[in-house]
């Protein structure tokens, strides 16, 4: 981990420390050196960073894994391990529910992050929490999977937008029974292009819990949690650790070529190139020679926005997208971006604001738009 010329307390050291995603990993060292002295650390502070940052899962399990003097965080953390051990394995059973009801219809189906990583790649249900499921399904069964969702599995669909601006604007429908389920037909919008059927062109067939699904390669795997990254702000900590497990986990079948290539063709090199050294600064995450040579200009900038963020939570959300977009966007594609966000579709005006479809201020909101997106101190734009 680098800390070059950032102020890092040690409770925020120990946070990323102890966030490693698997416990092998942990550099006990530096653990043992920040805790040697306990009455200079503030253990509540390192509960509460712990769970901001969404891994207070991670950070019970390396404890207690590693043995470690810190009854306190163990006492505090242990209940969030094991509700989100509880939350996952619910989440389990929900969604072999909706896999059997699509596989009857010859529907293919990838999983997503959740309870699918929970399972797969870190084989504990407790470390990472997981809000609700999430499916990438082909968008030209769209409508029937609709259908099977209501009438044989119960889910609602939420109609706070409409079908529309949705399918216009972004890249996921919502449904809801116990849990929420997120149907997605890309894994990326707006910054970038990828043809919906780029994700399955490459898609593996595998089992998992006995169901016969379809599973995304590493590299775009990779390439989807980095999109993901990104558009969420860089925010939390429990995504750069995702993505550092699936690497960590996959290094040597990784074809960080192709990765690359990939990542060129569809404009987001930078993007790429810059998030994975970021993973190798904040969590150590292993990297070839290949990314770890390569740097975006801006860098410096980049890396201390985004270790603020990790801490303090993302405020003013779309001036630093901004501040993102130019150092991380091929520089052919910003004039496009911006033009795109100050004069948008209807039906990202709508999803921006969080207009009805029925509302006439979207017009009113049109005109207004650029000088929202400049002077507006609150991200209130609940899709931005």
């Amino acid at each position: 981990m680098k800390y070059r010329s950032l102020t890092i307390s040690n409770e925020q050291k120990l946070v990323l420390l102890l966030s490693s995603p698997f416990c092998s990993d942990c550099r006990q060292e530096e653990i043992q050196k920040i805790i040697q002295d306990k009455r200079q650390i503030d253990l509540n502070e390192v509960c509460r960073l712990a769970l901001e940052c969404e891994v207070a899962g991670f950070v019970y399990r390396n404890v207690k894994l590693l043995a470690l003097d810190l009854k306190e965080i163990k006492d505090k953390l242990e209940p969030v391990y094991q509700e989100a051990a509880l939350n996952n394995m619910e989440a389990l059973k929900e969604t072999l529910v909706v896999l059997k009801s699509l596989s009857v219809h010859d529907i293919p189906v990838i999983p997503l992050k959740g309870v699918y990583a929970s399972d797969k790649i870190f084989r504990d249900f407790g470390v990472y929490p997981s809000s609700d499921i999430d499916l990438l399904v082909p968008l030209n069964l769209l409508e029937k999977i609709k259908r099977i969702l209501e009438f044989e599995c119960g889910y609602t669909p939420v109609e706070e937008f409409s079908q529309e601006d949705l399918l216009d604007s972004h890249y996921h429908l919502i449904f809801k029974r116990r849990m929420t389920l997120e149907v997605h037909w890309n894994l990326v919008k707006r910054y970038f292009s990828i043809p919906e059927e780029f994700w399955w062109k490459s898609a593996l067939p595998v089992e998992w819990e006995g169901e016969r699904i379809m599973d995304l390669t590493i590299e775009n795997n990779i390439l989807y949690q980095i999109f993901r990254l990104f558009d969420h702000c860089f925010y939390p900590l429990r995504f750069f650790v995702l993505l550092s497990a699936l690497i960590e986990k996959n290094f040597d079948q990784i074809n960080w070529g192709g990765l690359i290539r990939t990542a060129d063709g569809f404009g987001m090199k930078k993007l790429v190139l810059a998030t994975l050294n970021i993973l190798n600064d904040l969590l150590g995450t292993s990297l070839p020679d290949v990314v770890s040579r390569q740097r975006t200009r801006g860098y410096p900038l980049l890396r201390r926005l985004i270790f603020s963020g990790i801490f303090s939570g993302v405020s003013r959300k779309h001036l630093k997208m901004m501040v993102y977009t130019v150092i991380l966007i091929e520089t052919k594609t910003v004039v496009r971006i911006f033009l795109g966000r100050l004069f948008p579709s209807i039906g990202e005006l709508r999803l921006r604001y969080n207009l009805p479809a029925s509302s006439s201020s979207v017009y009113l909101y049109y005109i207004l738009n650029p000088i929202l997106l400049i002077f507006n101190s609150e991200d209130r734009r609940k899709n931005a």
